[in-house]
C-alpha cells in the first residue's frame, strides 16, 4: 500500500520534508498522480496520516477518489495524536483497519487502551501503530491480546526499529500477528530491491511505501510485490 508520511511532509524526510509537504498536502491531483501509478502496479491500498486530511490538508479526498474509483481499494489509518484522534475523518473514507499514532501508542497510557475501545466499537479493525517498537510491542502483546494488526518501522538499515535483531525476532516468533512494515526504504535512503529483499525474509505481511515520483511508485511497486509475493509462494 502506499504511505502518505510523503505527502505531510513528515520530519523523516529531512529538508526535503517541506518541499515534498508543498508539493502534495493541498493538492488532491498531485496525491491522485502517485495513487493511480502505484495502484497499476499493484498497489491496492493506502495508509491514511489523518493529520493530512485536517487544516485542508487533501489526503482523505484522495483516498475517498481511489476508493470510490476501484472497487478493490483499501483504505488503513492513523489516529491524529492531538486531543482529537479524527477517527471519524477515517470512518468516512471507510477506513477498513485504524491504528492508534505511534505518538499516544509508544505512551502506553490508558489513552491507548480507550482508543482502541473505541476504534473496535465503531465496528473497525483496531490496530497500534509504534515508533519505540520493542517496548510498545511487549506492552501492547502482554495487555491487550485481542488486537493483532501493528504497523511498525521494519527496513534493512535498522532506521527507527531500536535493537533490530530483537525486533526481527519478536516479529517473526509471533504468528499469531499481522505486521505491516512502515518506514521500508528509511526515508528513501534505501534501494527498493535490497529492502523488500529484506523484509522478504521476515513475518511482515504487508508494507507501507511512502513514494514522491509516479516512476518510483511504480518501480517500488512492483519489485515490493515481486519479492513478497515469492515469501508467499515459498
Amino acid at each position: 500500500m502506499v504511505g502518505t508520511s510523503p505527502f505531510i511532509g513528515a520530519g523523516q524526510f529531512g529538508l526535503k520534508a517541506q518541499v515534498y509537504r508543498k508539493k502534495f498536502l493541498y493538492h488532491t491531483e498531485k496525491m491522485l498522480e502517485i495513487l493511480e501509478a502505484a495502484y497499476k502496479a499493484g498497489a491496492r491500498g493506502i495508509e491514511v496520516c489523518v493529520e493530512g486530511c485536517i487544516a485542508k490538508g487533501k489526503i482523505c479526498e484522495a483516498a475517498r477518489i481511489m476508493k470510490e474509483t476501484y472497487n478493490d481499494y483499501v483504505v488503513a489509518g492513523s489516529t491524529y495524536p492531538g486531543s482529537d484522534p479524527f477517527i471519524e475523518n477515517l470512518i468516512e473514507i471507510d477506513a477498513k483497519i485504524i491504528f492508534v499514532h505511534a505518538a499516544i501508542s509508544d505512551r502506553m497510557s490508558n489513552r491507548l487502551k480507550n482508543l482502541l475501545n473505541d476504534i473496535s466499537s465503531r465496528g473497525v479493525i483496531p490496530g497500534i501503530a509504534v515508533h519505540n517498537p520493542i517496548s510498545t510491542l511487549e506492552f501492547a502483546f502482554e495487555n491487550f491480546n485481542e488486537i493483532k494488526v501493528f504497523l511498525v518501522p521494519f527496513n534493512a538499515s535498522g532506521f527507527i526499529m531500536g535493537n533490530q535483531k530483537r525486533l526481527e525476532t519478536i516479529i517473526d516468533n509471533k504468528r499469531d500477528c499481522f505486521f505491516i512494515g512502515m518506514k521500508t526504504l528509511a526515508a528513501g535512503g534505501l534501494d527498493p530491491s535490497n529492502a523488500f529483499n529484506y523484509i522478504s525474509k521476515h513475518n511482515i505481511c504487508s508494507v507501507a511505501i511512502g513514494m514522491v515520483y509516479v516512476q518510483e511508485a511504480e518501480d517500488s511497486t512492483k519489485i515490493a510485490l515481486e519479492r513478497l509475493t515469492k515469501k508467499k509462494i515459498a
